[in-house]
């Protein structure tokens, strides 16, 4: 009995074994595919464009499923979509249409390419969408493109990834759309000037930076905060400087000169330089006995600010700073 099982299971090893021997491992194990690259929202959302001149480009993914680079090319046509853009506006803010994500406007952008190929041997391709423009865009705001597959002139497709979501971020030197970029207070002072002068209060809080142009910035003037997102819009526009970084300075080549303007409605005074505070965009690098060295981004600010005419004006001496890493802005 032991023997008769013992030659079954033999038999039954010799065979598998001979079914690996003769299965080919290097032919194609799944079906080629063309699916565009998203996350399991459908959503693109891993680039960054530049504020820069001449814009920036950013690219639309299509790639090719299967287990062994193909022999033969694959052709890709895109066309604009907006079912993936309807829903992630009802899902995500539904009745509230005063938050929905916008379309990035066509003066911000060019897609001169909409048919393109997977050459054979490769497993993607990426079809490159100019920017421009971008300075136009609200910090505020959500921007998408929307493109899908247009089945009549590409060849086989995954149905489950044919349309895909581009968010668009931009970014300058100081400030991204992308993660919240947050400036603290440091030695800063605010004082109501009147008749009677109060004493000097010190922020605590840390000042949200948002990016405008190449070299602009968006930020509260003061130590107010927005309040609740049905009034965010009016207070932004009522409270918040725009810091604009000019030409560096002839003392110091890591440092430039700023100004500050209104944003919008806010009354605002650029005021001479006082010690510290003299009004430029710095690169402070604080060294250690050691040798290591800590990189701050660093504004340094002195201004008056008032949001009515029957109000007191704010005095602001400001330093608001950001460690950085210099390697990874080289990324």
């Amino acid at each position: 009995m032991k023997n008769s099982i013992k030659l079954v299971f033999v038999s039954i090893v010799g065979f598998a074994c001979g079914a690996c021997n003769s299965y080919d491992f290097e032919q194609e194990q799944y079906r080629n595919e063309i699916n565009l690259l998203s996350n399991s929202d459908m959503v693109y959302d891993r680039q960054v464009s530049k504020l820069q001149p001449g814009g920036d480009t950013i690219y639309l993914v299509a790639g090719l499923s299967g287990s062994q680079l193909s022999n033969k090319a694959f052709n890709v046509a895109l066309k604009e979509a907006d079912s993936l853009f309807n829903a992630y506006n009802k899902s995500n803010f539904d009745i509230e249409t005063h938050r929905y994500a916008r379309f990035l406007p066509e003066a911000c952008f060019s897609f001169p390419d909409l048919q393109m190929q997977i050459p054979a041997g490769q497993s993607q391709v990426r079809f490159p969408i100019y920017l421009n423009n971008l300075d136009k865009l609200s910090p505020d705001s959500i921007y998408f493109l929307n493109y899908k597959i247009d089945s009549l002139k590409t060849d086989a497709y995954n149905p489950k990834k044919k349309e895909v979501l581009l968010r668009i971020f931009k970014q300058n030197e100081f400030a991204t759309t992308k993660t919240n970029t947050f400036y603290n207070y440091t030695s800063s002072y605010i004082t109501t000037l009147s008749q009677n002068p109060g004493t000097p209060r010190r922020p605590t809080s840390s000042n949200q930076v948002f990016p405008l142009g190449i070299d602009s910035v968006r930020m509260l003037a003061g130590d107010e905060n927005f309040g609740d997102y049905k009034n965010a819009l009016n207070n932004i526009n009522r409270m918040s400087i725009k810091v604009i970084v000019g030409e560096k300075t002839p003392e110091n080549p890591l440092a430039r000169f700023v100004t500050v303007e209104p944003y919008r409605t806010i009354d605002v005074v650029q005021l001479p330089p006082s010690e510290t505070y003299n009004n430029t965009y710095i690169i402070n690098v604080i060294s250690t006995p050691d040798g290591r060295s800590t990189y701050y981004k660093e504004f340094r600010l002195h201004y008056k600010y008032r949001m009515e005419p029957s109000q007191p004006y704010q005095e602001v001496k400001a330093i608001l700073r950001m460690e950085y890493n210099p390697r990874a802005d080289l990324l």
